[in-house]
């Protein structure tokens, strides 16, 4: 018995050994090729969120949302004038991150707004929901 019993050990430890470089080399793959170094469910920058359909259709809704849902009585409405910068985050849907330029309607001022909407396309009724709509910091 004893002497199938290392031979067994022997073999393993072979095959141990030898799969290591695979191991290593696969894990490398993935932590510097094809993520290039984000974090899963990280947020990733939108590049040219200012011309982006998609995206702007997203910042008029979270403004139209605001205006309907959210503004108090003495405030006054907002109007959609384009998109300062964007972010996606893949979580249960897609959320999105919106710097939202806008115009007080009274005032004529511009007002920068920070909207995070979250897009479900599989459900019918709530493709989309406004989670914040609060106003920018910077």
């Amino acid at each position: 018995m004893a002497s199938f019993t290392i031979p067994c050990f022997a073999l393993l430890l072979i095959l141990l050994i030898s799969a290591s470089p695979l191991l290593t080399a696969a894990s490398h793959r993935f932590d510097s090729g094809l993520d290039r170094g984000k974090k899963v469910g990280g947020w990733t920058e939108i590049p040219n969120a200012e011309s982006n359909k998609e995206i702007r259709d997203l910042g008029r809704y979270s403004v139209n949302k605001y205006n309907h849902d959210l503004r108090g009585v003495a405030e006054s409405p907002l109007a959609f004038s384009g998109v300062a910068s964007a972010g996606r985050q893949v979580v249960s849907g897609i959320k999105y991150w919106i710097r939202v330029a806008t115009v007080d309607t009274l005032t004529g001022d511009p007002r920068f707004f920070d909207a995070v909407v979250v897009v479900r396309p599989w459900l019918r009724n709530s493709v989309r929901d406004l989670v914040s709509f609060s106003p920018s910091a910077a």
